[in-house]
């Protein structure tokens, strides 16, 4: 073994933040993080430290190379979230010839979505020199050979991470020169920082999905004192921000700026969601002074973190996570920082690393659905019983013993089941997609002559026989299935149509027509018995003179009047 002397470090001076110990080989040498925040809706830090808003809604370069090395790019997906804010729907990421991309899913709980080349994966994921990690709370994307990463979080909280080494005084966009100036035009020229809000709008990048998007040259604004704005309305949970939890890790810090932003925040969409991101933020900050800060307890559950059954949400996770390859436990990879999220409780750990479902001890033995199953389990699947011996932790299986077949009742059937095992089952009938046990009775609106009956035997049809009938439509009185009709011949008005003399146009006139009820009876006359008919006729009973225009010969319109029968009724005869 050969032993190493170290070098006396050089300790950096980090625009952002204090170094951090990076090892190489057996030796830690301090380096710095060129860092660049986007949260809220949304606020921006640059890399040198300069906080600006920008509220537009299109695709925007964050970092790109002046000079290409790493080929690397970021950009921001931003989209309206209320009428006067926007928010970080993702980010495109870029690395030589890969393409990665991180979409917040408003789901309930939110979720952040990752493909790679257009391909959807699931973290932990590794390919072409990325690196990905997730916490159910967080998603990492590590770029390990030029020491940089990228994280986002399901409230649109989005912190970049890139080695000063790598790309000092060599990038460029939203998020300034990382070790030099924050507001940079795409021509090189840098203005004040007080113009970031206005040098944001040259740093559109295409996007096809937003065709409208163009890149603006926006003038800067006359350089103003620092006034502190009145904040438009009341929000009680921003002032969290203040809260002595706080305290330890807010030096430094323009921990006022962050208030006024969570106000801001609040009063343009009145969600309280919205104050998570700024917590988010802060928290953050006390994670890499090495405090660790607990809040999301005192939001009344608005930030509340759901984790999957058996998992538990810890706000400073700083120990690796194992999990199981088959039975074998396998570290999980070291934290370089305290991480939020959901995790397994003390003494388990996780089944699988892509699946969020922890255990006490790695076995071979899965489930009828892939899940794990502990040693000592039984379980069915696939016709056969199963348990997960406790010596070769692997999964051992049998047939199913056979039984012998069961008596069925009158009304029920036997069938075999997927196993092949003889069960008994209710009869029942299928009719158009709808189950009918035996008894029931149904119709069927397109069969209204038809009834339906469920029996043991099957479904039975019986049919409606309709006396034979013939009137005009209009006369016909239907009955509740519109199956059978009668035919309305009672004394009533009806339409005739007819010509009057050489005119050219037919008219329907009313008549009265329709049955009555006649009959005879006997009188007597002195000493003679004598039959007398009683003759009924449908006569008008009401009625009303009107006029109506014909075209008759020689094409001259002629006016008639006539007597219009309004109503009828059964009248005897003088």
């Amino acid at each position: 073994m050969t032993s190493v002397t170290c070098p006396t470090p050089v300790i950096p001076v980090c625009t952002r933040g204090t170094p951090m110990e990076v090892k190489d080989g057996c030796c830690y040498t301090p380096q710095c993080y060129c860092q660049c925040d986007v949260y809220g809706d949304p606020h921006y830090t640059t890399f040198e430290g300069t906080d600006f808003d920008f509220l537009e809604n299109c695709t925007y370069i964050l970092v790109e190379e002046r000079t290409s090395r790493h080929h690397l790019r970021i950009s921001v997906d931003n989209y309206y979230c209320a009428p006067s804010a926007s928010c970080v729907k993702g980010i495109i990421l870029k690395y030589r010839n890969n393409t990665a991309t991180l979409r917040v899913v408003p789901k309930k709980p939110p979720t952040v979505e990752v493909t790679l080349n257009n391909v959807t994966i699931k973290p932990p994921y590794q390919a072409d020199g990325l690196r990905f990690e997730s916490t159910g709370v967080l998603v990492y994307v590590h770029i390990d050979e030029i020491r940089s990463y990228i994280v986002l979080s399901a409230k649109s909280t989005l912190q970049i991470n890139l080695a000063q080494e790598n790309f000092f005084n060599n990038t460029q966009g939203q998020c300034g020169v990382c070790g030099g100036a924050s507001c940079m035009r795409r021509n090189g020229s840098v203005e004040h920082n007080s113009c970031c809000d206005k040098t944001a709008y040259d740093w559109v990048d295409d996007d096809p999905l937003k065709p409208y998007c163009k890149p603006k040259n926006v003038s800067c604004h006359p350089i103003l004192p620092n006034i502190s704005p009145t904040p438009p309305c009341k929000a009680p949970l921003c002032e969290l921000l203040r809260n002595k939890m706080f305290s330890q890790c807010s030096e430094g810090f323009d921990l006022e700026r962050l208030v006024r932003n969570c106000e801001f925040d609040y009063c343009q969409t009145l969600q309280n969601n919205t104050v998570c991101s700024p917590l988010e933020r802060l928290a953050d900050e006390c994670k890499k002074k090495g405090f660790c800060v607990a809040w999301r307890n005192l939001t009344n559950g608005i930030c509340d973190i759901t984790c999957p059954k058996g998992m538990i949400y810890d706000a400073c996770r700083n120990t690796p996570v194992d999990f199981c390859s088959g039975n074998i436990r396998v570290p999980g990879p070291v934290f370089d920082t305290m991480r939020p999220g959901c995790f397994c409780p003390e003494n388990q750990l996780l089944a699988d690393p892509h699946k969020e479902f922890c255990v006490s001890e790695c076995t071979n033995c899965k489930g009828p659905l892939g899940e794990p199953m502990p040693v000592g389990a039984v379980w069915e699947s696939n016709c056969h019983m199963c348990t997960c011996n406790n010596q070769t932790r692997t999964e051992e299986c049998w047939p199913k013993p056979s039984l012998p077949n069961p008596i069925c009742s009158p009304g029920s059937a036997l069938i075999s089941d997927c196993c092949n095992k003889q069960i008994c089952v209710e009869k029942t009938c299928k009719y158009n997609g709808r189950t009918y046990q035996v008894g029931e009775t149904w119709r069927d609106p397109q069969s209204p002559c038809e009834t339906f009956h469920c029996t043991t035997e099957g479904t039975e049809i019986e049919k409606s026989v309709c006396p034979q009938q013939i009137c005009p439509e209009e006369l016909r009185v239907w009955d509740e299935q519109h199956c059978c009709y009668s035919c309305n011949t009672t004394c009533g008005v009806r339409l005739s149509k007819m010509t009057v003399e050489n005119c050219t146009l037919a008219v329907m006139l009313p008549t009265c027509e329709g049955n009555c009820a006649s009959g005879s009876l006997w009188t007597r006359s002195g000493i003679d018995l004598q039959l007398k008919h009683n003759q009924v006729c449908c006569r008008e009973k009401t009625s009303e003179m009107r006029s109506i225009s014909l075209v008759c010969s020689g094409g001259t319109a002629t006016q008639y009047t006539y007597k219009h029968i309004t109503s009828c009724e059964c009248q005897s005869e003088v």
